[in-house]
């Protein structure tokens, strides 16, 4: 009875769905003040792959730091030291940025902030799913750039594309979550046999035994 548990629970498992992983943060810290896309940096096994708008890489966007040396401080209350922001090779092309995962993900969240005083922007984004999600940033007291959170879930993705209504925008602690693949239809077709197997090699154990 016991075996027949275990086999039972094998089975559920694998016939269950895809699992969830632990979120992966992308936070820009360890990264090189300077650094333009095209990039690829690392997080917990899970590479992004950040560019920008075709034809204007190198810098379409870039890493920044946040400073408080100014005469003014820091320029940004939610973002961390080093943020990903706009670069000077922007141009009139748009403010659009693409990030590629080595995995799939089913949701994504992230920090951002826009270059718009006048706080009518929005950040959106698109997946390579059809996937959307949009948000407008506020203005804090003391501070010039509206921040805000955007935040997506839904069918797993690979890839998405931000884009702004303001000149530019600023984005740090990236926040995805990995997707376990489900079986394949073949693994299943060959687990049946298997479980079937096990069942009768343990049931004629029993029958030896006897």
């Amino acid at each position: 009875m016991f075996t027949k548990l275990i086999i039972a629970a094998a089975a559920t498992a694998l016939l269950a769905g895809p699992a969830r992983a632990a979120p992966v943060l992308f936070d820009f810290e360890s990264a090189a003040i300077g650094t333009q896309t095209p990039f690829t940096t690392t997080s917990n096994g899970v590479a992004a792959t950040f560019t920008g708008p075709d034809g204007v890489d190198p810098d379409a966007f870039e890493i920044s730091y946040n400073s408080s040396s100014g005469p003014f401080g820091a320029p940004y209350r939610t973002l961390n030291v080093a943020f990903l922001t706009t670069g000077t090779a922007f141009g009139a092309i748009g403010s659009a940025l693409t990030i590629r995962f080595s995995v799939a993900v089913d949701s994504i969240q992230m920090r951002f902030a826009l270059d718009d005083p006048g706080a009518t922007a929005t950040l959106a984004l698109v997946t390579d799913r059809g996937g959307s999600a949009s948000a407008a940033g506020a203005l804090s007291t003391g501070f010039r750039y509206p921040e805000g959170v955007l935040a997506y879930s839904g069918a797993a993705f690979t890839a998405l594309t931000l884009s702004s209504t303001a000149p530019g925008f600023q984005l740090d602690e990236i926040a995805v979550t990995p997707v376990t693949p489900v079986p394949e239809p073949g693994s299943l077709m060959l687990f049946g046999p298997a479980l079937v197997g096990m069942l009768a090699s343990v049931r004629r154990r029993k029958a030896g035994a006897a």
